[in-house]
């Protein structure tokens, strides 16, 4: 089940096929897309597609995070838009950031190309 982040993007795992040989190998890949919001906010590339499809997108279960990281809901809530309100002042100003996501991986944006790289 993907998840959508408010504010900050997209994740889901993607299935994919690839050939070797006489034989397809299903493969699945992790993907990210940033929220337009971000992406706007430096002029970013658009990829032109649409992470959800027809897929539905889990929001993000801030009690979960909160239990994770032994806090309130409220205070998970506040330090997750705290910080995806940062990311976007950072590249409205045209700065690069590097976003860990621990466990997950790295979101980099330079220029106009954002990565994740997990």
């Amino acid at each position: 089940q993907g998840v959508r982040v408010p504010t900050l993007g997209s994740f889901d795992v993607v299935h994919t096929e690839i050939h070797v040989g006489d034989r397809a190998v299903a493969l699945q890949r992790p993907v990210f897309y940033l929220a337009r919001n971000l992406g706007g906010a430096s002029n970013l590339m658009d990829n032109n597609t649409d992470l959800a499809g027809d897929k539905q997108l889990e929001p993000l279960k801030y009690a979960e995070v909160a239990g994770q990281a032994s806090v309130s809901r409220r205070k998970a809530e506040s330090c997750i838009l705290g910080t995806t309100s940062l990311l976007y002042h950072c590249l409205a100003k045209g700065e690069s950031i590097a976003f860990i996501l621990r466990d997950v991986g790295v979101l980099l944006i330079e220029g106009r190309k954002a990565h994740m790289r997990f």
